[in-house]
């Protein structure tokens, strides 16, 4: 199950957490900070850890288990510069979505940071999943 959880910290936006331990804290803080969602995860080992970890994600609807690569959150190409730009400075943690809406406005991308507003759940899901960037795509 580390091996999975190691995948999953290794396809995120953000990159601060030093190992195994400090990726579920930072998750276990999110869920409960984003989606109101409290964690509670047990295990002595890292592998014991890992597998209730990744449990509570299952067992709450944050997380399901997929056979095939997930799929990626179409965005236009417009708005991806704007996250991008925003995940680029390092001044958030990419989950903070009001910090991120706010900075991709003061970054100059007022699209990017109106449809982060109106779209949380397809930000979250991207965040997590990840995003497919429309080279076509304009203004949302």
């Amino acid at each position: 199950m580390t091996d999975v959880v190691h995948a999953m910290k290794g396809a995120t936006l953000f990159s601060d957490q030093r190992d195994l331990e400090d990726y579920i804290d930072m998750v276990l803080r999110n869920a409960k900070m984003l989606a109101g969602v409290e964690l509670a995860v047990r295990g002595d080992t890292p592998e014991e850890k890992a597998a209730s970890f990744l449990d509570a994600l299952i067992k709450h609807g944050l997380a399901e288990v997929q056979d095939d690569k997930p799929e990626r959150i179409p965005i236009p190409a417009l708005i991806w510069q704007g996250v991008d730009a925003v995940r680029l400075s390092g001044l958030t943690n990419m989950l903070d979505r009001p910090v991120v809406a706010r900075l991709a406005g003061e970054l100059g991308y007022p699209d990017a940071a109106r449809w982060i507003e109106e779209h949380p759940k397809e930000y979250a899901e991207g965040v997590f999943r990840g995003f497919i960037v429309d080279p076509q795509g304009g203004k949302p």
